[in-house]
């Protein structure tokens, strides 16, 4: 299928047509046809029209990317740091989040939609096929063309807009702006009985609204907008002002402030400059509110994924409600939006549509992309002929996020052991774009299309936690050597079902535990006088979000399940003895606070006497090294400090920086060419794991039984 991608740098342009696999459809997802897609004049257009220096700014003060130029910084090379900024720079990036089509395949647990149906959705790409969610998918009402229904995210999001401003039939409302959102909010405001002033600059823009029925405009490039306001309203000023525009200039927002009445309502949807002036404020006592997206589940991730529902009676407006809502306005005939479409494109023309919208040539500016009837579902697509491979494993890589295209493809692309196969992911096109980090002959989104390739030797499983099992499960079972990123499983089952299937055929089976073939690890290994030993094991991080994926209780597990291992991993490798028992201690974690999720300390006890604890906080300064490992043994201290100094007895003995990353795909390749034994401890760290996590919970209950 074609999807319409930006990358941050681009010498070729803000545009690019790529062809992607149709992407896999889990049991929250529908997928459907795209016949039509809205091009959103601002958000959208906010991006393309960036500059590459700007973009880059904007993708480095990401976070997530400041922290991994920090860990970076700490614990690797200069050279590696820039190869994951240039990869975040120029990975393609789906834009568009609002279209309409025809429904393919439903998901086991979405309800109200079944194949056929004529559908429209959120939050998806400007892709010929597209796979939102169950939450974020409608069906059309009859009397509804899907041209129009195109418009139902950018239509739900002023509807929010209007929700979160609370006007009452017969008040005053100024709509500052008549773009593409502030037209649509001007009309559900018409709709609802609300007398409506658009303040616009475009003379166009403002005829385009007074043929929808507005009968109140301001040109603020003719006359000062705060004055014809309060003329308009008797002085008395709007009772709410909606800002739907899309500036840096500081004046709107101060303007907005101005032309409300007394204790009214200041509604921000648009971006804008706030350099807001206090007195406007304090002399009218009003009310600030932003409105978010296009209403509650935006940002909750189990909600945007369909996995959960917010009860009706609780929540009476849920994204999914306001989609549904935008199109029976149009179903009523109370919403017309086919006067806002200028121009219909073909998907192919997608970079003259932009530009024209930009160069201001498209006054209304909204225009749709037209996509062909793609109905065949296509989970693989080939690159090129497959290459000859003597000598080689034959590697297929399932799932390329963040971890995979920034570490392992780089590595791989390094490595004359390995001949990429075949590159995979869900949704398709972050295989597509990870084939321009490391070469292969096809990319797809069904991990079951790699598993079924008589040509590959081996997988490497580097998706989202939840799937880590199910997938290495597979892999085993169809012959297919396996390394496995951490964590391993998310429960005793999946473990057993995993350690069951490589012991039964007998595969090559590592974990992606690099820490232990690093170069201070190693150098560490040899200063280090064993049995019995003591390590203190330190992890600093900073907050997370409660947001964050890894906090998800499905597709993360918690930090303790979700990266603790790798630390275990290390502890076992220095002690070099089975672990005998696990004993965890954490903060308590609530709805509220789920710092507890990452703020826990575990002892673990081996069959040798030794005794390994780590201590994983959020609690530490922002000068404290992230890890830092101390090795008691013999009278003396071996102390590794952020993989990038080693330190005996106190005196600095390497200062070489290394994570391992590089150094453990060699050993996996060793190990499925059989030139290193297979490792006897592949599983203790993800049993520590579970041990303590299975400890927690266990606590947990008993104090909830207490209370």
């Amino acid at each position: 299928m074609k999807q319409v991608v930006r990358r941050v740098v681009d010498r070729s342009g803000a545009i690019q047509i790529k062809t992607a696999p149709t992407p896999t459809v889990g049991d929250d997802q529908v997928l459907a046809a795209t016949s039509y897609s809205l091009i959103s004049s601002g958000t959208e257009l906010g991006t393309v029209t960036k500059t590459p220096l700007e973009l880059t700014k904007q993708t480095l003060a990401d976070p997530w990317m400041r922290g991994a130029v920090k860990q970076l910084l700490l614990g690797g090379s200069l050279s590696t740091t820039y190869q994951i900024a240039k990869n975040e720079l120029t990975m393609y990036r789906p834009i568009g989040y609002s279209g309409a089509g025809v429904a393919l395949a439903v998901g086991k647990n979405v309800r109200g939609v079944k194949v056929g149906d004529r559908v429209a959705f959120a939050a998806q790409g400007h892709a010929e096929q597209a796979a939102p969610s169950g939450n974020h998918t409608v069906v059309v009402p009859d009397g509804v063309d899907l041209q129009s229904a195109a418009f139902v995210t950018v239509g739900a999001i002023a509807l929010q807009g209007v929700r979160r401003t609370n006007l009452a039939i017969g008040e005053w409302a100024a709509v500052y702006g008549l773009g593409l959102i502030g037209q649509l909010t001007a009309r559900i405001l018409l709709a609802a009985g609300v007398r409506v002033i658009g303040v616009e600059l475009d003379p166009v823009r403002i005829e385009l609204a007074e043929k929808a029925g507005l009968k109140y405009a301001v040109n603020a490039s003719d006359e000062d907008p705060v004055e014809a306001v309060s003329r308009i309203t008797g002085g008395k000023g709007a009772d709410a002002t909606l800002i739907c525009a899309v500036t840096k200039d500081a004046t709107l927002a101060n303007n907005a402030m101005k032309m409300t009445r007394k204790q009214g309502r200041v509604t921000f949807v648009g971006l804008v400059t706030m350099d807001l002036e206090r007195m406007p404020f304090f002399r009218n006592e009003l009310d600030l509110a932003f409105s978010r997206a296009y209403g509650p589940g935006s940002y909750d991730d189990g909600y945007e994924k369909g996995r959960i529902d917010y009860p009706y009676h609780y929540v009476r407006w849920t994204e999914r409600r306001n989609l549904a809502e935008v199109l029976r306005l149009m179903a009523d005939g109370k919403l017309d939006v086919a006067p806002l479409v200028e121009e219909v494109f073909p998907v192919d023309r997608a970079q003259e549509a932009f530009d024209r919208i930009a160069s201001g040539e498209m006054k209304s500016a909204a225009a749709l992309l037209e996509y062909p009837t793609v109905r065949e579902i296509q989970t693989k697509i080939r690159l090129r002929e497959p290459r000859r491979a003597e000598g080689k494993i034959r590697l297929g890589v399932i799932g390329t996020g963040t971890f995979a295209r920034n570490f392992h493809l780089p590595n791989l692309a390094k490595l004359d052991d390995f001949a990429t196969r075949a590159l995979c992911s869900a949704g398709g096109l972050n295989a597509a774009s990870a084939s321009n980090i490391v070469e292969a002959d096809y990319v797809a989104s069904d991990y079951k299309e790699v598993l079924a390739d008589d040509e590959i030797d081996a997988v490497m499983i580097a998706t989202r936690h939840d799937l880590h099992a199910t997938i290495a499960e597979s892999a085993a079972r169809a012959g297919k050597h396996v390394f496995l990123e951490k964590p391993l499983a998310m429960n005793r089952d999946e473990l057993e079902r995993v350690k069951a299937a490589v012991r039964e055929t007998g595969v090559a089976f590592m974990p992606g535990y690099n820490r232990r073939y690093s170069v201070p690890a190693k150098f560490a290994a040899r200063h280090l006088r064993r049995s019995p030993t003591m390590i203190r094991y330190t992890v600093s991080i900073k907050s997370l979000p409660d947001s964050h994926w890894t906090l998800d209780p499905v597709e993360g597990g918690g930090r303790l399940l979700g990266e603790a291992d790798h630390f275990f991993d290390l502890m076992n490798f220095f002690i070099g003895a089975k672990p005998r028992s696990a004993a965890a201690h954490a903060f308590d974690a609530t709805e509220e606070d789920r710092s507890g999720l990452y703020n826990f300390a575990v002892q673990t006890q081996y069959e040798n006497g030794s005794i390994g604890q780590l201590l994983y906080t959020s609690l530490a300064g922002p000068k404290t090294p992230r890890e830092r490992v101390e090795i008691f043994a013999g009278e003396s201290l071996v102390e590794i400090v952020d993989f990038k100094r080693v330190e005996v007895d106190g005196a600095a003995k390497s200062k070489k920086s290394d994570l391992g990353h590089l150094n453990e795909l060699k050993h996996f390749a060793k190990l499925v060419r059989g030139e290193v034994d297979p490792l006897v401890d592949a599983f203790d760290a993800a049993e520590i794991a579970l041990t303590a996590a299975e400890g927690l919970a266990a606590s947990s209950s008993e104090r909830s039984e207490e209370r």
